[in-house]
This record gives C-alpha cells, structure tokens and sequence, in this order.
C-alpha cells in the first residue's frame, strides 16, 4: 500500500536528530527522502551507541543512526564543489520540500540563498532548523550560536522546571524534546507549506529555531509568568494536586486530580470523604499548599498495601485518569500497544531486523510505509540516474569526489 504522501519529493540536508526526525515521519507516510551525507563518512549519527553488530557478518550499525533514519535513500555529494553544487541544484529543481539542518549560514556562503533557491524552484518549500534562527526578518543577537537539545533545553526553562526537589539541580527531561520536538514543528511547517503550494501555486520559507520550539513546548512556565509575574520552580506544583507519581508496594503510579467533581471522586475512591469538610484545600491551589503536611500522607498510607494494578482499576472505576508508570521492557510487552502497530520491525541492511517505534498516526484508509535504512551512498547513482545524469557523468563526479 502507497503511503498518504506518496508522490512527494523531499531533500533532507540533514544530520543527526532534528532534521532527520522531520524527515522520518513524512518517510513514514510514504514520500521519497533523499538524505544528503558526506562522501565517506555520512551523518554524524552513524558512529554513535548504541553500536549493532550483525554477528556473522561481523558488520555494524548505529542505532542512534536507526533511530530517525529508516526508509530514506542516501546520496553522498561534497556540496563544497562545485560540481557537487551543480548536482545539488539539480535536486532543488525537482523536488517538493527541502529540510536543512546543516550549520547555520553554511548554505547561504555556499551560494544557496533563498532568494536564489526560490528562483530556481519557485514552488519549493524550504524548511531551515537551527538554534535560534536562521532569516534576516527575525534575526537576533544568538542567531550565530550552535545548539544541541540540551542547551535548547536549558535555555527555555525546560530545565529549570524540571524536578521534585525545588533546591535540587535543574534536570535534563531524559530525551532530547529540543531535537524531536522541533523535527514534529518542522514535519508539521512542511506540511503547512505543501498544503499553500496546492492552493496557491508559491512555495516559502520557514524559519524553525530550537529555542523557539521548546518555548513553545514549556509555555505553561512561560504563559503563568505572563499572567501572573510569578517564575515556576522545580518541585511540587502549586496550582494543581493531587498530581504525580506515588508509591505503591511493586512500584509507581502516576495520578492526577484537576477539578473539584474529581476531588470528591477521588476522595470516594479512597474512602476519605471527610476532607470534603476541610475549607483550606477546596481548590487546587489550596490542596497544593497542603499536599506534603495533610493530603500527601493519606494518599501513601491508602497505597501502601495496593499494587499498581489494584490502585489504578480503584481510580479508573471511579472515572479517574490514572496509569502505573513503566520502564520500556514493559511498554514492550503492553497488550494495548501491541494492538496499536506501534513498536514495528524494520528490515536493516546490516544486522536484518531493528525493532522500533513506529508512527502513532493511525488512519483509516492509509498505513504507515516502513523501509530500511539507507547503507552510506547506496542510492547516488539510481538518484543521479533519475537527474538525466549518464553513467559517464556519474563516473566523472565519482572521479573528482564529488559524490
């Protein structure tokens, strides 16, 4: 079965995470993905852990590599030459979409201006990633700094917000949100830019900064302050409780307690009605400057002697929100997600088979499209061939390490 975006022609100059996050997930509904790498060494995710090794072959993979670059084509080009320029040209011309998150300013000082990429393919979308931006329209005084998801993190309040201890050390969210998230804000831009070609027949620019992203993503910090004046810290929140993780005697759960109608729910389930009578926590700033001297106690006491079986179907039989928390080994075998389609089996040049997550868009009249991972070059000359390049052209761009 065709993916929904089948037909359509995508130039990922990528590398590592963010970019080709975004790229993955159109490759999941079926558009074509050709990857951009280095002539010989490849995107930078290739030589990162974790480290797969086929055991016969003795060959190895990177699943940090695996992780967001499945069902792509990879064209080596030295984008530095000029004949590998000449060749990138090309592919502007022909494709729908471009998703660049190289370094910023390197495709401006090798001559791919907007204004002259928009010449080239009136009708292309170009989506730039980068930490703070990339247009002269909103450029600002960080536009010119590197970023990884950690500083990305760091810098949005991310960081700061994170964690049970308010005296604790900021704490890093555990995954890299500033990658992926702005690769799902850059999948959606794309998106947003091939639905206004259709209408109106003009591509555009979409300027995708990692520090705006993850702002966007922690704007419940960002929007109380704005109201209020007031900073979020680390540590318990104070505008809703109950709300957290909670012991049981075989692990955690996780709890949530936002309205009233569900405080008495909630109290029911537990057989504390009398709480109801309590004036100071009717509200959920209230409960929250209560939480670890009154209501706290009663809750740790109640689950003690409960799994986190018991506990949810208690709180779930009552209409109350509530799930144990799990380690991957355990998602990995959820009977739920099994039925979902979500952890998939992707075919791998090197190793067979990669276990993985796959897309959690699910439709009804489409499937997601899953291939393989792309070996280093494997598909330049099939993609040259489809330019109109003849094999001697491509034996000449070989020769001077242009691809």
């Amino acid at each position: 079965m065709k993916g929904i975006l089948d037909g359509v022609k995508v130039l990922g100059i990528e590398q590592q995470v963010a970019g080709p996050t975004a790229t993955m997930m159109l490759a999941d509904m079926g558009a074509e993905i050709i990857k951009i790498e280095r002539p010989g060494m490849g995107d930078t995710g290739r030589e990162m852990a974790p480290i797969l090794k086929n055991d016969e072959t003795g060959k190895t993979q990177s699943g940090y590599f695996a992780r967001w670059n499945r069902n792509k084509k990879s064209l080596t080009l030295d984008m530095s030459s000029p004949e590998g320029q000449k060749v990138l040209w090309d592919l502007i011309e022909k494709v729908d979409i471009v998703i660049d998150n190289i370094k910023p300013g390197l495709m401006e000082k090798l001559g791919f201006t907007w204004d002259k990429v928009r010449e080239k393919n009136p009708k292309l979308v170009y989506v730039a990633i980068s930490g703070f931006g990339r247009s002269k329209k909103y450029e600002g005084p960080y536009s010119k700094r590197l970023a990884f998801d950690i500083i990305a993190q760091a810098m949005s309040g991310q960081m700061y917000t994170c964690g049970n201890d308010p005296n604790g050390a900021p704490t890093w969210l555990g995954f890299a949100l500033g990658d992926s998230g702005t690769g799902v804000y850059a999948a959606y831009a794309a998106m947003l830019g091939y639905v206004n070609v259709l209408k109106t027949g003009k591509g555009e620019y979409f300027d995708l900064a990692m520090y705006d992203c993850m702002i966007a993503l922690a704007e419940r910090s960002h929007n109380i302050y704005g109201f209020t004046g007031k900073v979020t810290n680390r540590g318990p929140d104070k505008l809703i409780a109950p709300w957290g993780p909670f012991a049981c005697k075989d692990g955690h759960i996780a709890l949530i307690v936002t309205t009233e109608s569900m405080w008495k729910k909630f109290l029911t389930a537990i057989g504390h009605l009398e709480l109801l009578e309590n004036p100071d926590i009717q509200s959920g700033p209230g409960r929250a400057a209560h939480m670890e001297t009154l209501i706290r106690p009663i809750i740790n006491d109640w689950l003690k002697d409960k799994t986190k079986v018991e506990a949810c179907e208690t709180f779930m039989a009552a209409g109350l929100p509530c799930g144990p928390i799990q380690n991957a080994e355990e998602v990995a075998h959820c009977p739920h997600i099994a039925k979902r389609d979500l952890l998939i089996e992707v075919p791998d040049p090197i190793v067979g088979k990669l276990k993985m997550v796959g897309s959690p868009i699910k439709m009804i009249d489409h499937e997601p499209v899953y291939g393989p991972l792309p070996n280093l070059g494997a598909d330049t000359d099939a993609i040259l061939k489809d330019l109109g390049y003849s094999d001697e052209r491509i034996k000449e761009l070989r020769d001077s390490k242009a691809i």
